[in-house]
Order: C-alpha cells, then structure tokens, then sequence
C-alpha cells in the first residue's frame, strides 16, 4: 500500500465525524518544485519515477492547465501574495537586475517584495495559523525581506535563487559565490555536514510541523530546490537512471507525448509543437558529448525522484501524526524546464570551468556545475515549445495537483486555465480568511487579481477565470490569454518579434499562428496586453521599439 493509500484511509473518516469537525480550519501544506517541466513526474506522462506524486494526483486533482510565470522569482511573488509580479516587486528575477542597469529602482522591479503587498502567511498567521516554511525563498535575500520578516514562524531558507545543493554553499553566478541562508532572521554561516537540499529541507518542515499544537491549524511551506542547477544528487542516488536514456532526447519528447493522451493529460487531438531548431540530432552526437548529455539527464531524474521520495517522508509524517483535522495539500512548479544555455549567463563561460570540477566522472557530485540544457529541456516539457524564460506554454505550463485528506477538492483530471496567482486565495478561503481590501495594517496594498479554485475544485463551477484576459511578462516576451484564444510574442532569436495567435481549443500546443487569419482577434487582445501592462507598470524594453506595436 503505498504511501498516499495509507494516509487516505486514515483520513477517510465516517460522515458524522466529518460533520463534526465542519468548523475546524484545515492544515495546508504546500509543496514547490524548482524547474519542474511539464512532463517530468508520471502522473504527467514522465518515464521518472514518482510513485509519491502519483498516488497524491491518483487520490487529489490534476490541474492540467496550471500556468506559472517563465522564471522563479515572479512565480514565487505571486504565489505568495496572489498579485501580478510586476506589482509585487518582481518585474524579474532579481539577477536581471544585474544585466539591466536601467530598470533599477522602478517600482515594482525592485527584486523582493514590496510594501504594496501581503503574503497569504501573514494573514494566516494574523488568523491564528502557525506557519512554516523551508527551502528556496527567492523574493528577497536581506533581513527585512525574508520569511520571518512576511508572515512565518519559523523558516529555514535558501534566500538566493540557486545554489549547490550540498553543504559548501556554492552559488549559482560569480557575484555571489556563496549563497545566503537564513534560520529565522538569523543568517547561517556554515549548513551542517553532510547536507542535501531536498533531504534537509523536508528534515526540518518535519521537525516544524512535529512541533505543531494539534489545536492549533499549521501552513507548511516546502520549497525545494531541485530540479534547479547545478543538477546535483546524493552519490547513492546518481545511478538510478544508468540504463536509461540512450534512445535520446527526441525519442523521450514522442513517448511522453503519447503517454499523455493515454492519461487524458492532453486532448487527443493535440500535435507535438516542433522542437527547438537548435536542438542537434542524437545519432550526430559524438560519444563523448552523448555520454555528457546521458549524465546530464540522468542526473536530473534522480534528482525529481530523490525530491519525491522526501515527499513520501512528509505524508508519512503527516499520517503518523493520526489529527482529524482535514489536511489540504497542493503541489506545483515554478516555472518550465531550463533550457537555456546557463554557461553563457552573465560571466559563467569562463567562471565555471575555473571553478568547478567538471570530469565526467565528477559530474553530478558536489563540486561540479551542470544544467539540463536545450534537447532534455525540451523534452521535459513536452508536449509544448521553448522552456524556462519564455511566456509559450513550455515556460508557463507545469504539474499542478491538489489533494484533500477528506475529499473536499475532488479527484480526477481538471483543464480549466488556473495560475499561480490563484493559489493565495485559494489557501485563504480554505482557512477562513478574508483578503486584504486595499490596505493592511494601516498601508495601502495591491487587491489580490488571482482567483479562488474552490468553486472549480467543489464542482460548483466549470471554470476559474472564464473569458477573463489573463497576462503575462518577463524580459520582453508576453502572452495574454483571453478563453480559447492566446497572443503570443517572442523576440529573436527564438520568435518573429510579432504577436502570434493561437486558438487554445484546436491547439493547445500552439502549432499554427493565426494572427493573418483572425485579425479582430489579434487587435484585441493586443489590446488587452496593453490594457495589462499599464494596469501592472510593465516596463517596456528598448527593442520593442525597432518591432513596432505588431
């Protein structure tokens, strides 16, 4: 019996003892996966080994259409506050702010969370929740930004948003070579010996939620680290995947997809966006090159296994700890696969060969600096195009799956659009807890303009956002959506630098551009955008200007 069948059955009370306990705030937890892409775990189609994320999916909902934002940072603002990123204090991730000077001090881009906003933590907490939180924080690296400092009790984070993930605190770019991590408002100088991101982080959400007072409700947050570079595993995980892999990445990308229609992840119809073109064929490899990107890869899949294994601690724990109370847990990724070329970020061409220990047999060890790349990126986030960084469907669309210990948010596969900004509301409504009205504690703050699923969860609803536009921006790529329909644009080298439509419906992977084709459409939804951008203060970059407004 697996893990999830155990914890449900203990839980799956008798209709009068739930009806007792109608009036008790549930626990939620929330779990976050870094650079998860769409079709890693095998409740979405993945070849990986999952069995603790599939059991949770089997028994809770799949969120098929959950939309994230194209990079860490303005995901994780919204997912904590339910407001644009733009507005939050993410316009982008704060290393951006490195490589562009001259979006420094604008508001809403200052690269942590801003006064205009509140975390769903702080109004739990307010409401009488305990709150928890450990792993990547990310939406601000000093004291004054940190967890403590937005709502939690107790944390234990990685403040930056990458590091190694063992204990000689390697970062993840030169200008910060040694991550910051704090315990509380208490910056950590040294992690202990033998440390590994995703056992320690669930080690001490453990020891939180152990801590917790069964009378009083606790929000856990577990925010790992993997599946981000450097991809790193445990020397006992690293040969789990030895044998697999060598048909390709090509071949990996077709099966997955044909693994999803089979799971009715995906509509039957849908076709295979047509990968990157930079993406080499696998047989033109040559054998040394094949045996990095094997290593690449299998590095990788031990790592979300290693991640889900850890999960599987935490709902034993939760089981074990035998509390009536109704338990809520949702899990998520950040943003899609990383598939750009990490090695040519700011000054990593000539930083990381002077730095690491890049030896084949090295790679994947503490000590090396390795990342996914284009051709497994791909595949990670199949059936869609591009990955990380863009505003396509491989960078926004990730698992999503929610999990009720008494049923409340239903079972099976659901496809309405949700984003990540719905999960703040969500949470609180589950609580009890009323959303700030324009001000807190006697300062104005940004409404939150997510949505609550629990209607939709309930089945008292078909959908969350219905022809509602829905908008996105990060570095000059956006998109907006707006029912079946979605804009598009994407600046070279990897788009056109003109909106691209796409009928969401006929064509979730967004294969055909329609923008000749529906030229009202196109016109109004650009409008749309536009409406967006200056509602959320999106910065307009320079080479928008060489394009023009199509």
């Amino acid at each position: 019996m697996t893990v999830i069948a155990r914890f449900q059955a203990l839980f799956c009370l008798p209709l009068l003892a739930m009806a007792g306990l109608a009036d008790e705030r549930p626990n939620i937890v929330l779990i976050v996966a870094d650079d998860l892409g769409f079709s890693d775990i095998g409740a979405f189609g993945g070849e990986i080994r999952t069995p603790n994320l599939d059991a949770l999916a089997r028994e809770g909902v799949r969120l098929t259409n959950f939309h994230a934002a194209p990079t860490c940072g303005p995901s994780r603002s919204m997912l904590l506050t339910g407001v644009d990123h733009h507005l939050a204090g993410a316009g982008i991730n704060r290393a951006g702010l490195f490589r562009l000077p001259e979006l420094r001090g604008r508001p809403g881009y200052e690269g942590y969370l801003n006064d205009s906003v509140v975390t769903f933590a702080t109004l739990l907490n307010d409401a009488g929740y305990n709150t928890y939180a450990t792993g990547k924080w990310d939406p601000g690296t000093r004291p004054g930004q940190l967890p403590v400092d937005h709502g939690f009790d107790q944390s234990f984070v990685l403040a930056a948003g990458g590091a190694s993930h063992f204990d000689d605190m390697a970062g993840t770019f030169r200008p910060v070579s040694v991550v910051p991590y704090y315990e509380n408002a208490n910056k950590v100088e040294k992690l202990p010996e033998g440390f590994f991101s995703s056992k320690f982080y669930t080690d001490r959400i453990i020891d939180y939620i152990n801590s917790n007072d069964d009378e009083q409700p606790f929000m856990a947050y577990l925010s790992f680290t993997a599946a981000h570079w450097p991809l790193q595993a445990p020397d006992d995980w690293l040969d789990r995947y030895a044998d697999d892999y060598e048909e390709g990445w090509h071949a990996v990308r077709e099966s997955r997809f044909n693994r999803q229609k089979d799971l009715g992840i995906i509509p039957a119809h849908t076709r295979l966006s047509v990968a990157h073109r930079a993406i080499a064929d696998w047989d033109s490899l040559l054998p040394a090159q094949r045996q990095v990107e094997l290593k690449r890869v299998r590095t990788y899949a031990a790592m979300i296994e290693n991640m889900d294994h850890h999960i599987g601690r935490l709902l034993e724990t939760l089981r074990e700890r035998d509390s009536n109370r109704e338990t809520i847990i949702i899990f998520l990724s950040d943003n899609g696969a990383e598939g750009n070329a990490v090695n040519q970020i700011m000054d990593n061409d000539y930083w990381i060969p002077s730095t690491f220990d890049n030896r084949l047999a090295n790679l994947g060890r503490q000590g090396s600096y390795m990342w996914l790349g284009l051709g497994w990126a791909q595949a990670s986030v199949s059936p869609f195009r591009l990955y990380k960084s863009y505003t396509t469907a491989g960078g926004l669309r990730t698992p999503a799956i929610v999990h009720s210990t008494h049923g409340r948010t239903g079972t099976g596969i659901k496809d309405a659009i949700v984003t990540v900004r719905d999960i703040a509301p969500t949470i609180l409504e589950l609580a009890g807890v009323g959303q700030p009205d324009g001000s807190y504690n006697g300062r104005p703050v940004h409404q939150m303009s997510g949505t609550s699923l629990l209607n939709y969860l309930g089945g008292r609803s078909e959908t969350v956002h219905n022809n509602e536009p829905l908008g996105w921006e990060l570095y000059g790529s956006r998109a907006l959506i707006k029912g079946e329909w979605k804009a598009v644009r994407i600046f070279p080298p990897d788009g056109t630098g003109h909106w691209e439509l796409f009928n969401l419906r006929t064509d979730p992977t967004e294969t055909a551009n329609l923008a000749a084709d529906f030229p009202e459409v196109m016109a109004e939804l650009i409008a749309d955008w536009d409406a967006y951008a200056i509602a959320n203060g999106v910065a307009v970059f320079e080479r928008d200007l060489g394009y023009g407004r199509y």
